[in-house]
């Protein structure tokens, strides 16, 4: 599979690129995403530069760094079109072209010479082939891990294919002890961490909500009664039990790693 080919053309992204209104959802989706992974960072906690795996249009990556005023900054992607959006938006933020395996072929030097101090990792582990010798790459060049790992082991995900065929590029699903095995085989120690869904933040939920009825609008009848009785009752399910929401819909798990590499 070529896969910048499919994140330069992924819908989603495409979107962003071309639609105010996405670009919108977009922010308002990593705007939770980084107020969960700052909620990780004890206090007293010191860095000097940040790299984010996967970044996209590096708007988490930049938010990430303002809020924990770091100068020295580099978001890697596989998608030329998105690096190209990414520089547009944040022209003083160093951004490459490629994978984490290209990054450290072209700058060998700066890997051996200097470990990053914190490595981001977004919604970016379940788009990679080999999970577990990318997350042991990524420990040879970090000294802490900022990760966000959809939890989609759910019942609405039951019969989605996980595969380079999926719409999003995900190639796997994964549950709490899946994701904490998938660290810890890899040489990392999770210094803190939790699990929390997007459905429970009321920006998040509003924007959810706000689409969700755009796409029960566009259905026929018969299957506009049908989508709003269940989101009726995924919505009386939000107020009953986290925990079993999580099942429903799925959740994500949050962790600062450190590397156990001296």
């Amino acid at each position: 599979m070529d896969f910048e080919l499919f994140y330069d053309k992924q819908p989603d992204y495409v979107a962003f690129r071309n639609d105010a209104g996405r670009r919108e959802d977009y922010s308002i989706t990593v705007d939770w995403k980084v107020r969960k992974l700052i909620q990780l960072i004890p206090e007293g906690f010191k860095v000097d530069n940040i790299l984010e795996v996967g970044c996209a249009f590096g708007v988490l990556l930049n938010n990430i760094a303002d809020r924990l005023h770091l100068k020295n900054r580099l978001g890697i992607d596989i998608s030329g079109n998105n690096i190209k959006a990414a520089k547009s938006l944040y022209p003083e933020c160093k951004f490459f072209h490629g994978t984490l395996e290209d990054f450290i072929k072209v700058i060998p030097g700066e890997i051996q010479n200097r470990r990053y101090d914190l490595v981001v990792l977004s919604d970016i582990v379940e788009h990679i082939p080999d999970d577990l010798e990318f997350m042991k790459m990524v420990q040879n060049i970090s000294l802490y891990v900022l990760i966000n790992l959809p939890l989609e082991k759910s019942f609405n995900t039951r019969n989605r294919l996980y595969s380079e065929q999926d719409p999003s590029g995900h190639l796997r699903c994964y549950d709490e002890e899946d994701a904490r095995r998938l660290v810890i085989n890899a040489g990392f120690e999770v210094i803190s961490s939790f699990t929390a869904i997007g459905f429970f933040d009321k920006s998040f939920y509003e924007m959810y909500t706000k689409n969700r009825s755009i796409r029960v609008r566009l259905k026929p009848l018969p299957q506009r009664l049908f989508w709003s009785v269940f989101y009726f009752a995924e919505d009386r399910l939000k107020l009953i039990n986290e925990g079993l929401t999580s099942k429903i819909i799925g959740t994500n798990f949050f962790a600062l790693l450190k590397s156990n590499i001296n």
